[in-house]
Formats: structure tokens, sequence, C-alpha cells
């Protein structure tokens, strides 16, 4: 069956997201930045924000009583961390590519409200999607099927017709597993020769 629709993920597959070197240069004296990281961004509070449970402010608070750093730091953190978010190598392009090629583009991503609102304000890409899945709207994480199956039904898509597009490996076999294609992306480069194969591109 015929390829017809591309859905992307945003994080390291639009955008970069790397917080550790965000942590590694804001907080130099710190003895395991990874230890540090994975306490702010894969903690429970982490994952209520993409969740929507919680307002980006209301985790300030919480980071700071948890983590004993000052209120203002974890803010300024955060400030860095969407000022991070810079375009990948290629992806933009590639992204405009089939935008201009007319293929319908949609998205599913894990995140935060204010991330989001960043992201829009900075960029244009979200204009070029028929639609969006939002995690910090929707309330369902990958690779939870709910949240493949809440674009399929919001947007009339065949999965046999749709390939997904995900960094993280088991964000693809969620989206497999609900009858997608995918595509684990390392690179725009390999990305491309990915959709090559679907014949969504031939260059």
């Amino acid at each position: 069956m015929k390829i017809k629709n591309v859905v992307f993920d945003v994080g390291n597959v639009l955008v970069r997201w790397v917080p550790q070197d965000v942590v590694s240069a804001f907080f130099p004296q710190e003895k395991s930045p990874q230890d540090l990281t994975a306490k702010i961004f894969k903690s429970p509070l982490w994952y209520d924000l993409n969740l929507g449970k919680l307002t980006e402010k209301e985790a300030l608070k919480m980071y700071s009583q948890q983590l004993a750093i000052p209120e203002l730091k974890i803010e300024e953190l955060m400030i860095a961390i969407k000022e991070s978010l810079v375009p990948l190598e290629g992806s933009f392009e590639l992204l405009d590519e089939l935008y201009a090629k007319g293929i319908p583009l949609y998205s599913i991503t894990d995140n935060v409200n204010e991330i989001v609102a960043f992201l829009k304000a900075r960029y244009n890409f979200f204009n070029k999607f028929l639609g969006v899945v939002i995690s910090s709207e929707l309330g369902v994480l990958k690779p939870s099927p709910l949240i493949y199956k809440h674009l399929i039904d919001s947007y009339h898509l065949i999965p046999e017709e749709t390939v997904f597009i995900d960094d993280l490996l088991r964000n693809v076999q969620g989206a497999q597993d609900v009858g997608f294609h995918g595509i684990h992306f390392t690179d725009a480069a390999q990305c491309r020769q990915e959709l090559r194969k679907f014949s969504i591109l031939t260059t």
C-alpha cells in the first residue's frame, strides 16, 4: 500500500534535545551532571509536566524544594533549555521539501505546554502540520497506543498509509503496533534515505 502521510516527532527529530549539555553548563561544579539531569528530566515531575498535570511555574517551585536549588536558578535553566532547542541539521529542509510536495504531514510529540508555546513562537514548522497531538494536551505519552490512535481517529488516517518518524525506538515500535510504518531517526540524511524506500522522496 502506498504511503501517503508522514508523522514527525519533534525532539531530536526536528530540534535538538540534549538537556544534559545545558545542565553541565549551568552547574559546572556538579560532579555528576548526568545524575542531576535525570533528577530533573526523568523525574515524576517532568512526566507530569509532559502529561499536562502541572504548569511549569508549579514545577519550578517543586523542583526547587526537592533539589535544594534556588527557584530562580531552575527558572533560568528552563529558559536555557528552551533556547537550546535549535534545528537539527537538514531536518527543517526535509520537512519543507515534503510540505512543498503536498504530502500530508502530522506530528506526535511528548512535550510540555510552555516548550510548545516557545517553539511555536520561535519557528513555523508547526504550521506545516495538518494535525498535531501533544502529550500535555491529551494527557498520554508515547508509546501508549492511545496517543497514536488519537491521531488516527482525529484525522481519519489509514495506519498502513502512514509512516511515523521518532528518535526513540520504543516509540517507533509503539507506532508499528497500531499499524504505522516506522523510521527510527538518527539524522536527516538517514531519514531521507528511509523515506526514499517508501517512494515518498526520489532524491
